[in-house]
């Protein structure tokens, strides 16, 4: 069974709102470019309070920045995560580009089915990888055999952006209203942020149900998010 996996590529979301609040208020202590460097190496590694995250000043969080690394989720759960994300940038394994004829379970089987729904489902993953494998052997080029993959195709995908576009989607896409491969990723995410980078930036990724009401309206499942209290970067999915 391939899992899904979640790494941070990189971040800076660490006392780099700490580094950025004390310049705007200190520039008569800095006269050389080492009193600024010194003020940075003298805060971008400590811990910013909650409090300090919580302030409305969102140039100085524009420059604290994510990449997030996704192995083995679907083509459906890309669509999504990409649906309703603002100033987030994706890449993710194409179907132009890349021949699938020779990979082994590309496919992701959705959880909750019965062992005899996950035969059909198995057989028609099957059947689709077996029509795509005979128009690639009778010289269909990779873009236009790729039209018949399907939804469960599994991807890779890499997501870069900065800390008030990671927040948002997040925060929308951890709702119980979501499926669960998209919401259980976005838990993957948010616990390598709390192991990376710190329960207070983890924190104000969480959807708003928790600390105060949902947002839906009459659209509201009606209960508050609550976050898992152990998550294994692995997936609730596998795979054919």
């Amino acid at each position: 069974m391939q899992d899904i996996k979640v790494a941070i590529l990189k971040h800076n979301l660490d006392g780099t709102p700490l580094f950025l609040a004390k310049l705007t208020q200190r520039g008569s202590e800095i006269s050389s470019l080492d009193d600024l460097l010194k003020l940075y190496n003298d805060n971008v590694y400590k811990q910013p309070s909650k409090q300090l995250l919580s302030l409305p000043h969102s140039t100085i969080f524009r420059m604290c920045e994510l990449t997030v690394a996704i192995y083995g989720l679907s083509t459906k759960a890309v669509s999504q995560l990409r649906t309703h994300a603002t100033r987030l940038t994706f890449v993710s394994t194409s179907t132009q580009y890349s021949e699938f004829t020779k990979v082994q379970s590309p496919y992701v089987v959705p959880e909750g089915l019965t062992p005899e729904q996950e035969e059909i489902y198995k057989q028609a993953c099957q059947d689709i990888h077996n029509a795509y494998i005979t128009m690639y052997d009778n010289g269909v080029d990779r873009d236009r055999a790729g039209y018949l993959l399907p939804q469960s195709l599994k991807k890779c995908l890499v997501i870069h952006g900065n800390f008030p576009a990671w927040q948002y989607m997040l925060s929308i896409r951890l709702c119980n209203r979501n499926t669960r491969e998209v919401q259980h990723i976005c838990e993957l995410i948010l616990h390598e942020i709390r192991t990376q980078c710190g329960n207070a930036w983890a924190d104000l990724c969480l959807p708003n149900c928790v600390n105060s009401y949902c947002k839906e309206g009459k659209f509201s499942c009606g209960h508050k998010y609550v976050e898992p209290q152990e998550v294994k970067n692995e997936d609730t999915l596998h795979t054919v």
